[in-house]
């Protein structure tokens, strides 16, 4: 456990921009066209809808093992409704397996710097090769509020990646993947190391210049936002711990009370001398091992309670990812800087020195100048990012915090409803066993 709970976000950030209004006033099924460049984080009920509101809804399921042993994968039907114009058709339906959403979000980081992209679940070895149904129930739901998290963010839903992913037939998909596998052959390596170094960078190196690391540079108040995902990330994940603990435990008591039922049954069939006791016994039994609706309600709270609170702690690492690039790209604005600054010197020593040959000269400007166009890329690129941060973090928090009270409110009415039909049960069994 954290010693204790981040702050209150409003005490936190200064900026407050008009995006985050309509998330913070309006429920969370009427977000529509009101996010900001932040990834909208939906309620589950929302998420999971094909009749979402809006432009564009998408629908993941009839999920399908293909395969067998190792090779074995589960492919889903991906069913889109639109309005949007860039769309061949307003009706499409694909066939997607786990990683081809990969591929999707993998392409919406690469091409939307800045944007908080929202989680996909995780990849799991262990439960892929046994396919069991409430893990395939699971990833199909989570998938299903990844893609619709999209069809409603306001950059995102227009992306040529998800249009391809969302309607192209089987050969095009398939040329895809196999050209993107070709480049990972050649390049992978050396991106990813690039990337983490970057990365790591950014947190840990200091800056030759000033001997500051990238992060003392930042705005201090983005700085306390920063602190605030990194305490809320560890809170978010105890919630989805405990919340699933809580679940769990209901799931143990009603198998508990199933196996009760049927003690109670073996019972009965030893009082044959007294018929009352034996039919009581009977009744009870039949009570506790019958009542199929508990299952059902079961799942529903999984669904509808533990994934949620899943889906919000995953949301918040790719709020971090995000700020992890923002820090990347300050460092390497800085280093550029750094660059520029060395070869004005280089340069303005060549030009000192008497009898200079006009090579050099001219080979110093030509580095000074792609070093100057570098650093505006990396300043171009931090600007971005900063700008598409700026509004993206208050509609996230906004969001999140109208997502997670609808969230606990629907737990708690499915908690008292069921047990409001558990109490009328025994109510009624206590009756006829009295009578």
């Amino acid at each position: 456990m954290a010693d204790a709970p981040p702050p209150a976000y409003d005490s936190v950030v200064i900026e407050q921009t008009d995006s985050a209004d309509p998330l913070s006033s309006g429920g969370a099924a009427d977000v529509s066209g009101a996010m900001s460049d932040g990834a909208n984080n939906g309620s589950e009920a929302q998420a999971s809808s094909p009749s979402a509101p809006g432009d564009m809804s998408v629908k993941v399921y009839d999920p399908v093992k293909q395969g067998e042993g190792m090779s074995a994968y589960v492919s889903y039907r991906v069913s889109t409704s639109t309005s949007l114009p860039q769309y061949k058709q307003q009706e499409t339906e694909v066939i997607r397996r786990f990683r081809d959403f990969v591929w999707l979000k993998s392409k919406l980081e690469e091409k939307n710097p800045g944007v908080i992209i929202p989680p996909i679940p995780e990849k799991d070895v262990i439960q892929k090769y046994s396919t069991g149904k409430d893990f395939i129930e699971r990833r199909r739901h989570a998938l299903c509020t990844f893609c619709n998290r999209l069809c409603v963010h306001p950059i995102l839903k227009f992306s040529t990646e998800l249009q391809f992913f969302l309607e192209a037939d089987e050969q095009a998909w398939q040329n895809e993947v196999a050209a993107g596998n070709a480049d990972k052959g050649t390049v992978k390596k050396g991106f990813l190391g690039a990337k983490k170094f970057f990365k790591g960078v950014a947190s840990t190196t200091s800056s030759l210049i000033t001997g500051k690391s990238a992060d003392e540079a930042e705005d201090p108040e983005y700085l306390k936002v920063k602190s605030y995902a990194n305490a809320l990330e560890t809170h978010l994940v105890e919630v989805y711990a405990h919340a699933d603990k809580l679940t769990t435990r209901q799931r143990k008591l009603f198998a508990a009370m199933k196996v009760f039922g049927e003690t109670l049954s073996k019972l009965g069939e030893k009082e044959q001398e007294d018929g009352k006791n034996q039919e009581a016994f009977v009744k009870v039994a039949d009570k506790l091992c019958s009542d199929d609706t508990l299952e059902a309600a079961l799942s529903s709270l999984e669904l509808g309670f533990v994934e949620p609170m899943k889906e919000y702690s995953r949301h918040v690492k790719c709020v971090r990812n995000v700020m992890a690039d923002r820090s990347a790209a300050l460092q390497r604005l800085h280093d550029k800087k750094q660059s520029v600054e060395s070869k004005k010197n280089t340069l303005a020593k060549l030009r000192a020195t008497p009898g200079a040959k006009e090579e050099k000269l001219s080979d110093a400007e030509q580095r000074l100048n792609e070093s100057t166009r570098k650093l505006e890329e990396a300043n171009d690129r931090y600007d971005l990012i900063k700008e598409r941060m700026r509004t993206a973090m208050s509609a996230y928090h906004a969001q999140r915090k109208v997502d997670m009270l609808e969230t606990l409110e629907g737990f708690a009415n499915k908690q008292a409803l069921l047990a409001e039909e558990q109490a009328k049960q025994w109510k009624n069994l206590v009756a006829s066993l009295t009578a």
